[in-house]
């Protein structure tokens, strides 16, 4: 039986530009927003803290979203978590998988792991070692060769 995907759950706020959101699957990440806000048109209404409070899990738990009509979705609030605690090369991996459209098997096929390590790494359960990310680089060099 293939396990599905996790999505937002809740969401809560915990400090101005901050959200803490809980996946389907009990996994909570804390997620901090300014950057965004500032760097991103659609998100500058959320500069305002009456608008960020607006803040609600949409689309089934695929996305959040603001009154204004901003939206980030799941995996990004993901990404953005991974990011912010240091966990940049899981990301790394993350697109790399989505880059090449890989399941979690042929993921672990192309690289030679486990189809357990690799969704370890998507998630950010265990990080990513940089032999991963060499072989990841290396796996694509040898498919643009071919």
């Amino acid at each position: 039986m293939k396990k599905q995907t996790a999505r937002l759950k809740d969401v809560e706020i915990v400090a101005p530009a901050v959200v803490k959101v809980t996946y389907t699957d009990g996994r909570l990440v804390s997620v901090d927003l300014k950057d965004i806000i500032r760097d991103y048109a659609a998100f500058a209404p959320l500069s305002n803290p009456d608008e960020f409070t607006t803040v609600t899990v949409a689309d089934w738990g695929w996305s959040l979203e603001w009154q204004c009509g901003a939206t980030i979705d799941a995996d990004r609030v993901l990404e953005l978590a991974l990011e912010q605690s240091g966990m940049v090369d899981n990301v790394t991996f993350r697109r790399w998988q989505d880059a090449n459209g890989l399941s979690l098997s042929a993921a672990a096929v192309a690289i030679g792991l486990t189809r357990r390590t690799v969704s370890q790494y998507r998630t950010g359960a265990r990080p990513v070692p940089r032999t991963v990310t060499l072989a990841c680089k290396g796996w694509e060099s040898m498919k643009e060769a071919a």
